[in-house]
């Protein structure tokens, strides 16, 4: 029997802090040029080196990187190894949470090393026959490389200041959000629940006639509202913990139970409440007024969101003072040549196949 209602709960402290994020954007670049970092600008492009005189010598190639050193095998397969260091960037690499339950769980570890190895033999093998000589290998190669160098560079030339945000613009960007990081009141309720079809006239009035008695023996003094709970209730959810189910806004509680619950007192018990389940006899704990999510609690999430703003920021004007720097000029008959000759492509592709159909 479910007691609460099928609305989900609002995540007001994650949209909070999303909608600080939008709402600070503007101020977080308040301080010197809102389009850039304070730590780097867009860099002007280098002169081209001046050609080599007739007859100087050549420049010497730089010798080759020694092979990088493993470490202790952890695990083999033929020539194929999981060392120590491997396994360790792997472990650090998961929350602590995850660490701590893979350490005790043998069975999972060795099969993630059985997979490693066998992915690894996999590779060399493909590295044996010249799979990486592909082009269309080495075209995905390059294009991994140059997203991987665009995106790290641009995280460092757009860095926000390590100091960023001060308490300051905190403290002004929380006073702002406040509307959005209000939390409901949080009531914390108990109940004792007796199954009874609304179709069934005699489990109803059965029900009915339990349900007023056991309010009688709950609203007694010094009653023992849990033990009632654990006695009589068939809520196998709640029935354990004596009918709690802890602190919820109202608006989780089904219809039925909302104008019932809000206008009680901490400690006082309800009528019975009918529900098309049953009748649920209803105590409220305790509650929590509603209130504001205290500064300490959001701080963190709150200079993350600041800083990935600014960030944001910082990338998109130095991506724009690039392009500024000089003059683009887009090539229209080229263009057009390209979209011409994919959708050529596009067409041949099925007649190709037809043919090689047997």
């Amino acid at each position: 029997m479910k007691m609460l209602s099928n609305q989900p709960a609002r995540l007001r402290l994650t949209a909070a802090v999303l909608l600080i994020a939008v709402l600070a954007g503007a101020v977080a670049l308040m301080r010197g040029n809102p389009a850039q970092s304070s730590e780097s600008t867009p860099a002007k492009a280098a002169a081209a080196p001046a050609p080599a005189k007739s007859g100087a010598p050549a420049a010497q190639a730089a010798p080759a990187a020694p092979p990088e050193a493993k470490g202790p095998a952890v695990a083999t397969l033929g020539a194929v190894q999981v060392d120590r260091d491997e396994l360790v960037r792997q472990i650090q690499a998961l929350p602590p949470e995850a660490r701590t339950q893979l350490k005790g769980d043998r069975a999972a570890l060795d099969q993630w090393l059985r997979s490693r190895l066998a992915e690894k033999a996999l590779v060399e093998q493909a590295r044996a026959q010249g799979w990486q000589d592909r082009p269309e290998l080495k075209r995905a190669f390059q294009a991994a490389q140059e997203r991987i160098v665009l995106q790290t560079y641009l995280d460092s030339v757009s860095r926000a200041p390590d100091d960023y945000p001060g308490e300051a613009d905190l403290q002004a960007a929380y006073e702002r959000a406040k509307p959005q990081l209000a939390q409901p009141a949080m009531y914390r309720v108990s109940q004792i629940f007796l199954p009874a079809a609304v179709g069934d006239s005699d489990a109803v009035a059965a029900a009915r006639k339990q349900a007023q008695d056991l309010v009688k023996r709950a609203q007694a003094p010094k009653a023992d509202f849990a033990a009632l709970a654990r006695s009589y209730s068939q809520d196998t959810t709640t029935r354990a913990q004596g009918g709690d189910i802890g602190y919820v806004p109202l608006s989780q509680l089904t219809p039925e139970m909302r104008p019932v619950i809000e206008p009680l007192k901490a400690g006082e018990v309800a009528a019975p409440v009918q529900s098309a389940a049953g009748f649920h006899i209803l105590k409220l704990v305790d509650l929590r007024a509603a209130s504001v999510a205290p500064y300490e609690q959001v701080k963190d999430a709150l200079r993350g969101a600041l800083r990935t703003q600014r960030q944001e920021l910082a990338a998109r004007a130095y991506l724009e003072g690039l392009l500024n720097a000089g003059t683009v000029s887009i090539d229209g008959a080229a263009l057009n040549a390209a979209f011409d000759q994919t959708a050529a492509a596009a067409t041949a592709q099925p007649a190709l196949a037809a043919r090689a159909a047997p």
